[in-house]
This record gives structure tokens, C-alpha cells and sequence, in this order.
């Protein structure tokens, strides 16, 4: 649960999120938290999967086989998790503290009502860069969400643990992805 994944869902067409929690739910994935919406037929959803790497068929590695098998492109992004004050602009602060470096998901993980725990999804070889920034701009509880068998410090922007940078799929894909090209591209849906 310690990473996001995006992925695009309907581009005109309806039943595809019903299809995406149908075959999900029948491999067995629990997901932790998920948004969406539609914009002119295309459909993105971002999720965070509760037990992303294991041992054996995990439900991360069963979410990208319901990907590839019902053509749904997506990515996987590292989740930087930054608490944030329950206020109009914190999340614009937020991102604006981040500069170039582009925010591919956003997730809430947490509220109280007056704060919020929020998770940016980011590159994986960008994960220290934003961290740096965002301890730069007073965001000094910004720290790498953990993966539960993670040995590397979460506040060490430069000692990153294999599990922020395991995942080659989504740093080559996500070159294309920033083009502009086809929303349905089929090597975003392979594994």
C-alpha cells in the first residue's frame, strides 16, 4: 500500500468501471482508497492496491494481470504522503512546492476534519527530488509511504529502498504517457 496506481477506464464507454471492480473483486483486490471522474468520455481512476508486493501472486502483480486481460492501460507511481491543513489552497501550496516535477495521482489517505493526510503520486527516479522540495517549502513531514517490509528511512530523500525504484514499466511508459498520442495505447495494459 505504499504505491498509486492510475489507470484509464472508459473512453466512451459506459460499464467499464463495472467491468474494472468486477474483475478486480474477483482476483481478490482489496483496494485502501480510489478516486476518479470522467472528462469527455475518458475515465481515469487512481487506487492504491492494500497489499502491493509479496510473496506469490500479490495483489498488485493480480491488478496488472485484470489490466492486461480487459485492456485497460496504467501506471504505477511512488506515493509521497504530506499532511496538509484542512484549507482552501493547501493542496495548490502543496503541488506548487513540488515545481516541475508532475503529480500523476492524488489520493486522500486520511482525515480528521481539520487535517488531511494527502498522497502524491510521483515518478519513482523522482521521489527524492520532490521530497527535497517539499522540505524545502516547510513540509517537513513529507516523507516516502512505506511499504510494510521497507528497511529505508522514509526522511532520507537519498537512501532510497528498493522499493521506490523497482518498477522500470512505469519510468519507460511514463515518457510516452507525457506526450500526447493515443489514450488507448495497447503496451499500457501489458505487463
Amino acid at each position: 500500500m505504499h504505491r498509486q496506481v492510475a489507470s484509464l477506464l472508459s473512453t466512451s464507454s459506459p460499464g467499464r468501471l463495472a467491468i474494472f471492480g468486477n474483475a478486480l473483486g474477483k482476483r481478490g483486490v482489496d483496494m485502501v482508497t480510489a478516486g476518479g471522474a470522467e472528462w469527455m468520455h475518458s475515465g481515469p481512476v487512481t487506487l492504491i492496491v492494500r497489499n502491493d508486493w509479496g510473496t506469490g501472486d500479490d495483489e498488485l502483480e493480480a491488478f496488472a494481470g485484470v489490466m492486461q486481460a480487459e485492456k485497460f492501460p496504467y501506471l504505477v507511481f511512488r506515493t509521497i504522503e504530506v499532511h496538509l491543513k484542512d484549507v482552501p489552497g493547501a493542496l495548490g501550496a502543496a503541488a506548487e512546492a513540488m515545481g516541475d516535477i508532475n503529480i500523476y495521482a492524488v489520493t486522500l489517505l486520511d482525515t480528521d476534519g481539520t487535517d488531511a493526510v494527502v498522497g502524491l503520486g510521483v515518478r519513482p527516479k523522482l521521489v527524492g527530488d520532490a521530497l527535497k522540495r517539499l522540505w524545502a517549502a516547510g513540509y517537513d513531514d513529507a516523507i516516502r509511504r512505506r511499504h510494510p517490509n521497507d528497511t529505508g528511512d522514509p526522511k532520507d530523500a537519498d537512501d532510497l529502498s528498493w522499493w521506490d525504484t523497482f518498477d522500470d514499466r512505469t519510468e519507460r511508459l511514463v515518457q510516452r504517457f507525457d506526450r500526447p498520442g493515443r489514450p488507448n495505447d495497447p503496451d499500457f495494459w501489458k505487463r
